[in-house]
Parts: structure tokens; sequence; C-alpha cells
């Protein structure tokens, strides 16, 4: 969108940083869909100083006159206001002398335009670069971002290295990243913002205790940022930009840490801190823009290094603000980091009700650290190449809108597309026992889980197990023989990272049970720490067993977990969460009402106890000595232990369920039926709490009320388009679209007026179109393709009309739509 690029230039030799002493800028900083904000810091002098915004006529629509001084070093920060949005200006940078001559700085030329942001609810094409660790090698890296023609630049921590908080060498290290000459040419012309992590914060790893004169870095970072918002005002970083169909969340994730309790896990030590923790969630909440990327220079997961400084640490706040963001039914959310010299992208399945995008963008420079690309269940793809960034595109002139990210190199290589429609990012609610469902494998036919994650938990069948076998308890089952190994195996994770609750669900029928006085074993199921299966003694969050009993006519059910042992304080603050296997815990049960016919077990987890119900009844709730969260795993084994052999159970097993939440009482009682047992629901569907017919997401986004039905006729933005109509035909309830439905009320009743009743009720068929499909070679002439020919026509598939046309006969061919009012 912007004007006036330089050609690309990439360089192989990096030079030093621009003469003309120690002159900043111009520097466009954060900009707005009517304001922008600009920084320039002139050479160490005091100077009075005037930046103009100009329009494509060259008048000045808006200036700001400030005055720079030492306490800044002599960074000057300038706010205009009052622009229009997605409008091109120019802009120049004044001396202003004290009779108040100007003398131009910088600008008024091509080379110093930009582009205010979209305005809300405007359609269009927006991109954002986003990229962290960088330095002097990062040079191509600015270069290729500045051929894209991006419209907003966000510096995603260690950007730059400063590891100091020596005030002198603070100043020096951000002018000297900002001079260089690709990065300067860039923030010339696009806007940009950003956070920091722990190099730019002063120290590797470093956190709000172990960074005694974090106050330097905080002045360092506030001279030379151009932002609306610095955390509190006086502590930490924090921001939010919202640009349109996109709004940022830049977290602060050093100054807050370790400093005081968190705000949901009183014990444990806070990560955002209470004033960026309640800022974020109000934000959030309050944010109208599709797309809400909510970044920070870390990693939302765990890195499984010696390091504390990923949300792994803080799992309890990163896992809270997810499901507070779930409760609210807020739509759009993906999450962004950087840090690890690694560039990945991982999929939390359903973790908000819809899947959510975690993107990891690192390095900028030449400098990779493999051993940091560690697996996680939920990693899709990794790239350990040097010189890389991202770019996050939102196209709302589609509907679904659609959020595209993009990694590339510097050299240009596209290495990795993701491609999101709108409506995949969405909330789906199941009500009853589909509510929270994660998985569901009924074994009627074969081994395909019928729950919302779909194909990714299918299992597949080792060493010969058999799934639709006869004689199942609603029809078929999965068998298993313990002397042939088998199993069932599920390759990826299916509960949230850190799940504090779940519920698991099976039907059992044993052909043989441990012998009285034996060791031996047989599992129901467990999980494995990895995709694979594995012999370590981690990843068991879930382990339903069998052993012999304490007499001759029992046997015992057994459950292990494993969970997050709290962390632990040091002189560099606290310490990463460990793994804590907790269990054996041992139920005695009457071998006679296991073996050789259908029982039911479930087992439910709340991070505090297990509780386990035979046939509908709590038999035993155990009390976890240290409580905590489950902790990672990655896979799944039915019919036998984590490594798969050794321990198989032998017999049948059936309607196997788990869920995210603690079924009640009432739940697991009507899951045992009396032994007769119904398919369970799956059903999962976007929530609309007042019946409106507009999903809560939508209502929300566009700031109607989710629990008032009255709104769904309301016309907000006064175009004569009720909400449902506007939902319908995806237009947006707080833009005017008048002369969109202008024209169609046109092709509806050509030459009348253009009456709002047009549109007042579907139901009374007040739009009604005769559609003719014509088609042509030329563009002149113009030939009628009956739709009810071989080779063509219009069906109706779930509520949309689809359309085949016929192929082409070795010619470009053209197609057009003629449309008449049903009377004519």
């Amino acid at each position: 969108m912007r004007l006036g690029k330089l050609p690309l230039v990439l360089f192989s030799v990096i030079p030093l940083p621009l003469a003309q002493g120690q002159v900043v800028g111009p520097m466009i900083g954060q900009t707005g869909s009517t304001d922008a904000r600009f920084l320039y810091r002139p050479d160490g002098v005091v100077q009075t100083l005037r930046a103009s915004v100009l329009d494509s006529t060259g008048a000045v629509v808006g200036s700001d006159t400030q005055t720079s001084a030492a306490v800044q070093d002599y960074a000057v920060h300038f706010h205009i206001t009052g622009l229009a949005p997605s409008t091109s200006y120019g802009y120049r940078i004044d001396q202003i002398a004290g009779d108040g001559t100007p003398t131009l700085l910088a600008g008024n030329d091509e080379q110093h335009r930009f582009r205010t942001f979209p305005g809300p609810g405007e359609r269009g094409l927006f991109t954002a670069a986003f990229a962290s660790c960088a330095n002097a090698t990062s040079e191509p890296v600015w270069a290729r971002i500045d051929s894209l023609n991006v419209d907003a630049m966000f510096f995603m921590g260690d950007t730059p290295y400063i590891d100091t908080s020596t005030s002198a060498t603070v100043l020096q290290k951000h002018r000297d990243f900002l001079r260089t000459p690709n990065i300067s040419a860039l923030i010339a012309r696009v806007p940009s913002a950003g956070t920091w992590d722990d190099h730019d914060f002063g120290l590797n790893n470093g956190n709000g205790l172990t960074v005694p004169n974090k106050a330097v870095n905080r002045a360092g970072f506030v001279n030379y940022r151009a932002h609306a918002r610095y955390g509190t005002g006086t502590e930490g970083i924090y921001n939010k930009v919202a640009c349109g169909p996109i709004e940022v969340f830049l977290i602060d994730d050093r100054w807050f840490t370790q400093t005081a309790a968190s705000p949901v896990a009183p014990g444990q030590p806070t990560f955002f801190g209470n004033a960026q923790w309640t800022w974020l969630l109000d934000s959030l909440k309050q944010s109208r823009a599709p797309f809400k990327v909510v970044a920070f220079g870390g990693i939302w997961q765990d890195k499984k290094g010696s390091e504390n400084d990923d949300m792994q640490t803080y799992y309890y706040e990163r896992d809270a603000m997810l499901d507070y963001i779930r409760s609210q039914r807020i739509p759009g959310v993906v999450l962004l980091g950087g840090d690890i010299h690694v560039s990945r992208h991982l999929i939390h399945p359903q973790r908000l009700g819809y899947d959510v995008h975690d993107f990891v963008s690192s390095p900028a420079h030449t400098s990779t650290i493999p051993s940091l690309n560690v697996y996680n269940p939920d990693l899709e793809w990794t790239s350990e190449q040097p010189q890389q960034f991202l770019t996050l595109t939102s196209d709302t002139r589609v509907q679904p809108a659609v959020l595209t990210a993009r990694y590339y190199l510097a050299n240009g290589t596209l290495q990795r597309i993701v491609t999101i429609p709108y409506d995949k990012l969405v909330p789906l609610e199941g009500t009853g026992l589909a509510k929270d469902l994660r998985a569901y494998w009924p074994f009627d036919q074969n081994g395909t889980n019928q729950s919302v994650l779909g194909s990714r938990i299918n299992t597949t069948a080792v060493n010969g197990s058999t799934t639709g076998a006869a004689g199942g308890v609603r029809s078929g089952a999965a068998s298993f023989t313990a002397s042939g190994s088998q199993y069932l195996q599920v390759t990826r994770s299916i509960l949230p990272e850190n799940s504090s609750k779940y519920t698991a669900s099976a039907w059992l029928k044993p052909a043989t049970l441990p012998a009285d006085g034996s060791t031996e074993k047989q599992y129901l199921m467990e999980t494995t720490p990895a995709g694979a299966t594995s012999t370590g003694s981690t990843g068991y969050g879930i382990s339903v067993g069998i052993q012999a009993g304490t007499s001759a006519d029992k046997v015992a059910v057994v459950l292990y977990t494993s969970t997050l042992k709290p962390a632990v304080a040091s002189s560099g603050g606290t310490n990463s969460p460990t793994e804590l296997v907790q269990g054996p815990f041992l139920t005695q049960v009457d071998r006679s009402l296991l073996l050789s016919h259908w029982s039911h077990l479930a087992v439910t987890f709340d991070s505090n106890q297990l509780r386990l119900f035979l046939n509908g009844q709590v038999v035993s709730t155990f009390a976890l000595p240290i409580p905590g969260a489950l902790t990672e795993n990655g896979g799944l084994i039915l019919g036998g232990h984590r490594g798969g052999t050794g321990r198989n159970y032998n017999g049948l097993l059936d309607e196997i369920a788990i869920w995210s939440r603690v079924l009640d009482d009432t739940e697991i009682s009507s899951l045992w039926n009396q032994g007769n047992p119904q398919a369970i629901p799956t059903t999962v569907s976007m929530v609309d709490s007042d019946g409106d017919s507009l999903p809560d997401w939508w209502e929300n986004t566009h700031g109607l009320d989710a629990n008032n039905a009255a709104d769904a006729i309301g016309d907000t933005d006064g175009d004569g388009i009720p909400a449902f109509i506007e939902y319908a035909m995806g237009t947006s309830p707080l833009h005017d679209d008048t002369p969109f439905y202008t024209y169609l009320r046109q092709i509806a009743a050509p030459g009348q007026s253009a009456d709002s009743t047009t549109f007042k009720n579907p139901a009374d068929n007040s739009l009604r179109v005769r559609l003719t499909l014509e088609t042509s070679t030329d563009l002149h002439t113009w030939q009628a393709v009956p739709l009810g020919s071989p080779e063509a026509g219009i069906s109706s598939i779930d509520n949309l009309l689809k359309l085949k046309l016929p192929p082409a006969a070795g010619q470009q061919r053209f197609y057009r739509f003629q449309a008449k009012a049903p009377q004519q």
C-alpha cells in the first residue's frame, strides 16, 4: 500500500552505521486510522523541531512542534491527529529557528510517505511484518521486508541486543540499531512498533528481579520507540496497536516477571503482573478487530532447557489467559513469539473452541540454535534457517475474511504459507455430553475419532488389534490379545497442554484378568510423552490399568498421573516447573464385576484429586499429594501402556471417550445408563445465547449484545440494513454499505426506488432474483447456458448455491449472470 519505495538492495557486506553524527530517523512510529507518530533525533543538540503531514497536493494537514532535550537523549516524539483512514500521506521534519523559519531536515519527497491504517469495518488487504533477534547481520531482512510493501513493522524483542543497564551503552545501541542503512530506510516508510525480550531488557534470561537497573533499559526503549503507550506509564512497556482488521497486543515479558504473586495462582510468581493482566483481558474483550495477535518476545511453550524465560514457567497464567478468551468467546486470536533462533508453527487444537495458531519468528540475524527446536505435541513445522521473518496478511475483501501467515528468508525464499479463514477462528461449543468432548472412539466399524478433533486423533492398529469386532457394547468394539502385544496408537495429543482437568471413560469386557499373586498388569490406556511409544518415566498424565488384587477374588484398578511440580524459588527468581509422577492409586474390585462381561469405568482429574467410577458409581477418591496440572503428553496407547508392548490388555474395549472437563456424577451415571449405553453426542456449533440467529462471536465483534435478541433487527450504521441481513450477506453492521445494497435492490426491482423495506424480512421473499447464465468467447456476443443442461447446473448444498460450469472447449471463455426480478 505504500508509495515511493526504493528498489531492493541486499548487502552481503554490512556497512558501518551511517555517518552524519548520531542522527536517528525519521522514524514512523505507531500509526492508527486517524493519527500517526514520528521520531527524530538531531545530532545530540537542543533544537526546536516540527513534524508535518502532507496531503497529495503537498498541503500541510497536521503538524506537531517539539524541542529536543538531553533527558530524552535528544530523541523527539511527534503525534499528529485528524488524518483520514487508509490514506497515503507525505511528511517532513523541519528545524524551526527562533524567528519561526523552517529548515528541512528530512522528508518532503517520495521516499518519506506512509499510509494510515484502515478504519473499523473497512475492507481491504493489510500486511504486518514481525521479526525478532536482530543485529548488523539482519540488514538483508529489512531490505526484503521493505520490498514486500508491508503496512506495519513489529520488532519483537532482542531488537537490539544490549545486555547491560549502563545508560550510555543502552542509548548508543538503540541509536546504532535504528541507523543501519536498510533499517533506517524501512522505518522511514513503514509504521513501526514493538516490544522487548531479555537482551534489550538488559540481561540474558533476565527477569524483573535480576535486572536491578531495568528503569535504564526502559528509558532507552521509550526514547527510541514512538508508541501510544508504555505499560502503566511508569512501569513496563506493554502496548496495543489497532491496525484495522488486525490488532496486535504487545506483551511485556520482562518487567513484571517474578516481582509479585500471580493474580491467578497466589502461591506462584507472576508473569504479566496485576496491571498488565487486567489490561490484557479487558483489551481482548473490547477488541473489535477480526484478528487479534497476542505477541511477546519469548515463546508460549516450553524451551525444555535450563532457562526459565518461556511461558511454561508461568503456565498457570498462560492457561488462565486462554481460558478467559474461551469463556468470553473471543474470536480470531492467534499467538506469536520469537527468542529461540528457530522459527516454528504450532496448532493447539480446539484450545479456544477453535484451533489456536502459534507462530514463532526467529532469528533475523545469522545465528541459529537448533537445540531449541524441541518436540511439542502441537508442533506442525519448523525452520532452523538464519535471517527469517514472518508476515501476517488479513484480507477482509472476502467472506469469510482470511488471515495468511508467510515465513520468509531474507533471500526471498517463501518457506511456509498458512491460510486461516476467519470462520475457523470462531468458537464452537457442544451441549450436554458434547461439551468439551475431545475424543470419542465408538469402534463400531473402525478406529476413527468422532469428536471435534476429527482425524487428527484417529487410532492405528498395531500387531493385529482389530476395530469393528463383533460383540461390542453397542455395535462393534476394539479387540486385543495380550499374547500378541496388540494395541491401538494415537500419535497426536488429545488434551490441551498442561490440562487442569479431564474425564476418561471406557467400556471393557476382559477375556482374562491378571492371575492372583502374579505381577501381571494389563493397561487399558496410557498417554505417551511424545507421538511415539516410550519406556521412559514421563508423560503418562492419564494411566488406567488392572493388576492382581489383595486376595484371590479381587483385582486392583490402578491409576497414575504425571503432573507439574510447582516451581522452586532460587536466587535468580523461580525455576521452571518439573514433572512429578503420582501414584499408584489402587482400588480393589471384585473379579466377578469385570471378567467376561461389559463394565463401565470412568476416571476424573481436577489437578487436586482423581476419582474412579465403576458402573456409574464412584468407588474411590484419591487426593494428590502435590496438586498440579498435567505434564505434556503427545499421544495415547489403548489396550496397552506407554511402551506399547509388555503390559497389554486381553479382551474388548468400546465407546472410549475423553473430555477436557470433569463430568459430574449425573453425567457419568448417564454414560453407564444401567448397562445400556447410548452414542455420545458430538455436535458442536457456534454459540447463539439469545437465539436471534446471530452467533455470539459476531455480535461481540460488532458491538452488539449477545444476550439481547432485539438487536438482530437493529441498524447501528444507519444504512437501512438490519443486523441479521448484514450477517447473512457478510457485510458489517458498523459500516454504511448502502451502495452495495442499492445495487442488489436494483437487481431485484430495476428502476424502482431504493426502498429499505426490500430487506425487511427475508421470510417474506422480499429479495427474489431470476438469474440467467450467459457465456462468451469475445465479450461481445453472449449466449445463454441452460442451467438444466447436463454440462451446467445450480444446486443447493448446505444452504449455499453451487454453480457447475461447462468445461471450456479449447479456448478462453467468459461467463456472466443476467438478473431480472421474478415478475419479469
